[in-house]
């Protein structure tokens, strides 16, 4: 009996403590708590040997989510709070989506002109720009964007992020101008990014896209399909199948005028589109597209489980078949790592696999495989399948196909019989 009553005493002492240390837990300490939530979650994943999915990854961002949710609570529900205790509270709302507490949070912590200092008074600035904007509060939102712009330390993606929203703001206001103004800033920026910045074609996008609207607002057309333009050359040069895909999804009647005003300045143009990383042709002789310089070369980016991409072959073969003898080329892209789902064959039974996929299919044009698909979706910003990039005899990217339809493979045609009537040089 006496056993048990000690047993019971040392929880209730370890759950008073625990409540006692939950109590005392600092605004900076939740603040971190939250702020690490991913990369925590990550590392124990990793440490248990896993491999974090796309499924996994939005489950620690809910996580996240709720955490700061309860931890914001938890601050706002003490008395007294000022200086940066206010920051750390407007943060944690930031990191739940509760924008209007976070925007009167910070809207405090700037107040006190002691406190609000460096990074955290930055991104304060940044937080009152951004919800200021969305929330037509535009007066507000521009002096918090031109304090931040008299500060330090300035970031690219804060900076970015307030030319945008202030540029949306003003177009949904029908400041025109003013969004115009704000968005070519946006535009600039993004088009700044390294090509490790995440969602930078997103990014690119969207600026370019408002900017071209807001364009349109003014009545200046040329101006607007400028921009577009621009996005679509952007696209091929970088080249990003993504970028390419959201600005002919968005701006679709504008494809052929594009195309166009590209293909006048085709002359001009001098690319070097990435190299493809391969482990294996399948038999073939390694190419390289240096190589093949002089040449219309169009890579198919595939996978043997997708769909579409099996029905995008019947028109590969055909083009390989009417215009290999007038210097076109496919070249088929696939990994190993994607093959048969991932499943746990050897190397060797998947490359047999492919050999036999690519004999049972008649692809008589060469077929590179890559180990995995990072070696080589990333360098042209492939995310759907299949995507089809055609590059000219100059080694510049000229048009980029995603998916598979009639009108897709009737495009893609004309643009390969385009190409192969250009010389070299």
């Amino acid at each position: 009996m006496r056993r048990i009553v000690v047993c019971l005493l040392l929880v209730l002492t370890a759950w008073g403590a625990a409540g006692a240390a939950a109590q005392d837990e600092s605004p900076e300490a939740l603040y971190k708590a939250v702020e690490g939530y991913p990369a925590e979650q990550r590392a124990e994943m990793r440490a248990q040997g896993k491999i974090p999915t796309r499924d996994d990854m939005e489950n620690i961002e809910r996580g996240q989510k709720e955490l700061a949710s309860r931890s914001a609570a938890k601050l706002a529900s003490r008395t007294g709070l000022k200086g940066l205790d206010l920051f750390y509270l407007g943060a944690l709302y930031n990191y739940a989506e509760k924008k209007k507490e976070a925007l009167e949070a910070m809207r405090l912590f700037l107040a006190d002109k002691e406190a609000a200092k460096g990074t955290a008074a930055q991104l304060a600035r940044n937080v009152v720009v951004v919800y200021g904007a969305q929330n037509k509060m535009l007066e507000e939102a521009e002096a918090a964007r031109l304090a931040y712009l008299a500060n330090e330390p300035k970031t690219p993606g804060q900076l970015l992020r307030n030319e945008y929203e202030l540029g949306l703001g003003y177009l949904k206001a029908k400041q025109f101008d003013r969004a115009a103004e704000r968005a070519a800033e946006a535009f600039k920026l993004a088009k700044e990014l390294g090509r490790r910045e995440p969602r930078r074609e997103q990014m690119i996008f969207n600026a370019g896209a408002l900017l071209a609207e807001a364009y349109s607002g003014l009545k200046k057309k040329d101006e607007s399909l400028a921009t577009v333009v621009e996005l679509f050359q952007l696209a091929l040069e970088m080249p990003s199948a993504s970028l390419y895909r959201m600005t002919v999804s968005r701006f679709r009647d504008k494809a052929d005028e594009a195309e166009r005003a590209i293909v006048a300045r085709a002359s001009e143009r001098r690319a070097s589109p990435p190299e493809l990383t391969a482990a294996d042709w399948l038999g073939d002789d390694p190419l390289t597209l240096e190589d093949l310089r002089g040449k219309v070369v169009l890579i198919d980016f595939w996978y043997e489980w997708c769909g579409p991409c099996l029905r995008a072959f019947p028109t590969l073969r055909d083009l390989q078949r009417r215009y290999g003898e007038k210097g076109f080329t496919v070249i088929g892209l696939t990994d190993l790592n994607g093959t048969l789902g991932g499943s746990g064959k050897s190397r060797e039974e998947k490359l047999e696999f492919l050999r036999r996929f690519r004999a049972g299919n008649k692809l008589s044009y060469p077929i590179a495989v890559a180990e995995s698909g990072a070696d080589n979706l990333s360098k042209y910003g492939v995310s759907a399948f299949p995507t089809a990039v055609l590059i000219d005899r100059r080694g510049a990217v000229r048009f980029i196909s995603v998916g598979v339809s009639e009108a897709e493979a009737m495009r893609l045609t004309e643009m390969v019989e385009k190409l192969v009537k250009e010389p070299a040089q």
